[in-house]
């Protein structure tokens, strides 16, 4: 009986350590035909439209600038505005020095009084008549006598520097009309004695009326005022400095401000008078609606471009000229018509070709797809997929075809 059992206590020990040893032989290929998920995100395709758009770097500008001149050179006697103050149509800017302009009125306002005076006596008898014509001719002789000591001062004065090239040019113009008037006086009394009164009076009046008109106009123009409402944006003079030919003053209308852009002929069809653009100010960051309210028609040659304008409203001052903005230009790709639209990350190219990673139950599929329009972060689809299917858009470099993904 101990004979027999010994053998197959042996037996079932063998089989026993026989089962020991290859169980893990068996587990271990079963370990290694497990694959870990790649984490993705997806989106599902969809319809919709891609709308490209067309922009620009450009500065904001005034609507308005004027630099104000004086039509008459002098010295500044009042500059009453200063830098970036508001000023209205018709606001005195500055004034010049009015003492020989005002003399120079009561001059010619003299000489037209007795050419009127000339004018009502001319019927009275040809004696009195020639009176006149010689009491004309000694006051024009005496003004011509001034004008020519004025003139000559005056070209002392402008060698040396002390007065402006207008003022010289002032001084030769009224030495240049008492000659005129001189030589008026001279035929006045050469047709007085012709017995011709009433004409000489009549010419006499006339040409005394211009040169009155003449005086108060320079007068006038000794005090300067603004042409428009807005700021003053330069201020180069200062009492007691003489004005001449550059600008003493610079008023702007900052309200509303423009950005002149240049756009080529492609992107020139986009647009029209009206068109809304967006206009991004990038010292606040702001996006503002603006429109389009001036094109050229013609194409700048040396730019290759046609220059455009767009408004902006300024009402609070809060934009200044030469502000950098980035503008927008809506195109034509809004035109309503749908097509499959996909994130733009989401395609990939692949020797030469575009593919996306489409999902299949728990597996991303490589599918090459033919793209359309596309923004920076849009693209639309025409062929490869179909609405409702769900593409990879994040975790992209980490597939390949067929591989396991589990969704974020």
């Amino acid at each position: 009986m101990k004979l027999s059992i010994k053998p197959v206590i042996l037996a079932v020990l063998a089989v026993s350590l026989v089962a020991g040893c290859s169980s893990p032989q068996a587990e271990t290929p079963q370990a290694e035909t497990v694959e870990s998920a790649t984490p993705v995100q997806i989106e599902t395709v969809a319809t919709g439209t891609v709308t490209t758009e067309s922009g620009l770097t450009a500065k904001l500008a005034p609507s308005e600038e004027v630099q104000v001149s004086p039509k008459v050179g002098g010295k500044i006697t009042s500059l009453p505005v200063q830098l970036g103050q508001y000023v209205t149509k018709g606001q005195v800017l500055f004034k010049l020095d009015e003492k020989d302009l005002v003399n120079g009125v009561k001059q010619a306002e003299a000489a037209y009084e007795v050419a009127k005076a000339s004018l009502n006596q001319a019927g009275s008898s040809s004696d009195q008549g020639l009176v006149q014509a010689r009491n004309g001719l000694k006051q024009a002789e005496a003004a011509l006598a001034d004008a020519k000591l004025n003139q000559q001062r005056m070209n002392q004065l402008f060698t040396q520097g002390a007065i402006s090239a207008q003022q010289m040019e002032q001084a030769n113009m009224q030495l240049t009309n008492a000659q005129t008037a001189y030589d008026n006086a001279q035929q006045n009394l050469q047709v007085a004695q012709q017995k011709a009164n009433v004409q000489v009076s009549a010419a006499s009046v006339k040409q005394a009326e211009v040169s009155l008109q003449n005086a108060r106009e320079q007068l006038a123009n000794a005090t300067v005022t603004s042409p428009i409402n807005g700021y003053v944006s330069s201020v180069n003079g200062a009492v007691g400095q003489m004005a001449g030919q550059q600008p003493v003053v610079v008023v702007v209308n900052t309200n509303p401000l423009l950005v002149k852009a240049n756009l080529s002929e492609a992107d020139i069809t986009k647009v029209k008078v009206g068109t809304v653009v967006k206009v991004n100010v990038q010292s606040t960051g702001k996006t503002i609606d603006a429109k389009v309210t001036a094109i050229s028609p013609v194409m700048d040659s040396a730019l290759k471009a046609y220059p455009v304008e767009i408004t902006i409203p300024n009402p609070s001052n809060e934009l200044k000229s030469d502000m950098v903005v980035n503008v927008t230009f809506p195109s034509d790709g809004a035109s309503g018509e749908k097509a499959l639209v996909i994130s733009r990350k989401a395609v990939f190219d692949r020797d030469g070709k575009q593919y996306v990673f489409k999902l299949e139950g728990d597996i991303a599929k490589q599918v090459e797809v033919v793209t359309g329009k596309s923004t920076s972060d849009k693209i639309e689809i025409t062929s490869g997929l179909a609405e409702g299917d769900k593409v990879v858009v994040t975790g992209i470099t980490l597939l390949k075809d067929g591989s396991k993904v589990s969704i974020q």
